[in-house]
């Protein structure tokens, strides 16, 4: 039984929607629960489902769709979808209308997480500065002009200004957008790359130690129209906090003029500052005191081995990784002869087809994404030859939503992919948080456990990207993977360098 109900003119932001479906779908007798807005592709999405849409309604209006067994069963799921978007279900906590009402004498807050429409965004994030309050502002479609604007407002009163289009951030052991509850340590982190951010973190985090923040800084933050204006204030604040021993810069290759700026006012920190700019070369690095990196796992493994003095060890070695492309190899039929690689984080993906580019010579790869590293797909429903995809990228998410708060666009492509029988390899990765899927792992595990079952010898790499004490349990998450049959990695830069090896051994076998 399905059941569809309409709120007009009812705006409600994606960080809200987001915790919606996998807790609604909890309750007995619900199989299905959707909470969206009414643009053209989310009524795609819901019609794909089976749910039939009124034919009058708007991008403005909220629609909620669930499948149940009963009426009754429906009606209390549709309540508690209510319940959570009005933030009726959040015990110890105080709801605001506008920032108007707070009363900061009182209150005592110093940040604000805005979620709103592009064009409300920049106005609410000015207001909130001019309050003295730091934003965190997970909105995108904020023009060039106005986070220009929002970010020299904030910079000449001394705030910070996280975004706009930013996903990740850690705050006083408060995780932002969808990042992970890093426990607290001596490494500071100012990430234009979310998903980036968050990995060196939780590679950092299973060495052994912690970090004191996680600034994130919006993707257009290095652009030559914003000159990197959060990543100067987020360097200054964790180079005057008392907790930071070493700061970790974490950005793709962006502007050249920007980057050698923020090299130059990094060489004038008092502590030591170590970045991975993905795509940079050694020369980027020259004449700077800054230790230069070339993968998120060597950051992490850099930053630990300067607070403590000693070099941690991280995945496989190169005769492990030998023995074991060896043994899969050798079982697969001559028609599988291609790498898939399905990425939720954007930084992952790029991560890997720089690697690939660097170890695999001559080898085609083909992607959705316009790089220099890939041959871009035609369609970009349809995978070719060795294929990386960024399942986050607008193509796939203007059709339904980003992976890593619904699993569903993923899953079905990991079906198709597995249908495929040139197939040989299927590199994943799965990415934890509060602000996340409450269990992004479980249905692939069930999938690659059945297609083990049932005498599938093809090849599955992972790596989970999560803190020990995120919500989903990350040890739990990367055990039910490898109880599956999957090969389980510490981190993308490792689950690359096997998938690498694997792509060249089938290119060998030709």
């Amino acid at each position: 039984m399905k059941k569809v109900v309409i709120k007009q003119n009812r705006y409600v932001d994606s960080v809200s929607l987001m915790a919606v479906g996998d807790k609604v779908t909890k309750l007995e007798g619900i199989s299905n629960a959707e909470a969206q807005m009414c643009t053209p592709a989310n009524l795609e999405v819901l019609a794909d489902l089976g749910y039939e849409m009124p034919k009058d309604i708007t991008a403005n209006d909220l629609a909620l769709a669930v499948t149940g067994e009963t009426e009754a069963q429906i009606e209390a799921a549709l309540q508690m979808i209510m319940d959570i978007i009005d933030h009726k279900n959040t015990s110890g906590g105080v709801s605001y209308k506008s920032l108007s009402e707070i009363d900061l004498r009182e209150d005592g807050y110093d940040l604000v997480q805005i979620s709103l429409p592009g064009e409300y965004a920049a106005a609410e994030a000015k207001k909130a500065l001019s309050m003295g309050l730091d934003v965190f502002i997970f909105s995108d479609n904020v023009t060039l002009e106005e986070e220009a604007d929002i970010k020299k407002y904030g910079n000449e009163r001394g705030r910070l200004v996280m975004g706009p289009d930013c996903g990740v951030g850690l705050i006083q052991g408060v995780a932002l957008g969808a990042g992970s509850i890093v426990r607290h340590g001596p490494v500071g982190i100012v990430g234009a790359s979310g998903s980036g951010a968050q990995e060196v973190a939780c590679i950092i985090e299973r060495l052994g130690l912690g970090v004191s923040s996680i600034i994130g800084t919006g993707g257009h933050d290095l652009l030559p129209e914003i000159g990197g204006i959060t990543m100067h204030a987020g360097m200054r604040r964790l180079d005057d906090d008392p907790d930071t021993k070493v700061i970790v810069l974490v950005s793709k290759l962006a502007n050249l003029d920007v980057m050698a700026k923020i090299l130059g006012a990094a060489d004038r920190l008092s502590k030591p500052v170590v970045a991975i700019f993905l795509g940079a070369d050694e020369k980027l690095f020259e004449g700077h005191r800054v230790y230069g990196t070339y993968s998120l796992e060597e950051a992490a493994v850099k930053a630990v081995e300067l607070c403590t003095g000693k070099t941690p060890s991280v995945g496989f070695t190169a005769e492990e990784i030998a023995e074991i492309v060896k043994e899969k190899v050798a079982a697969l039929r001559p028609e599988q002869k291609y790498v898939r690689g399905l990425f939720s984080g954007g930084t992952f993906t790029e991560e890997g087809m720089i690697y690939y580019t660097q170890h695999n010579k001559g080898v085609k790869l083909h992607s959705n994404l316009s790089t220099k590293y890939a041959v871009q797909l035609a369609d970009h429903s349809v995978s070719e030859g060795h294929c990386i995809l960024d399942l986050g990228a607008e193509d796939f998410t203007a059709e339904a939503p980003h992976p890593v708060f619904d699993p569903m666009l993923k899953l079905r492509r990991f079906k198709k992919e597995v249908a495929d029988p040139t197939v040989a390899v299927v590199t994943m990765d799965f990415i934890m948080g509060p602000g996340v899927a409450a269990d992004p792992v479980t249905p692939f595990a069930k999938e690659c456990r059945a297609l083990k079952d049932a005498g599938s010898n093809l090849i599955f790499i992972s790596n989970v990207c999560g803190s020990l004490e995120d919500p989903q349990d990350t040890l739990a998450a990367e055990k039910m993977l490898a109880d599956a049959g999957v090969i389980v990695t510490r981190s993308n830069y490792e689950s690359t360098k096997l998938a690498s090896a694997f792509l060249a051994a089938l290119e060998e076998r030709g």
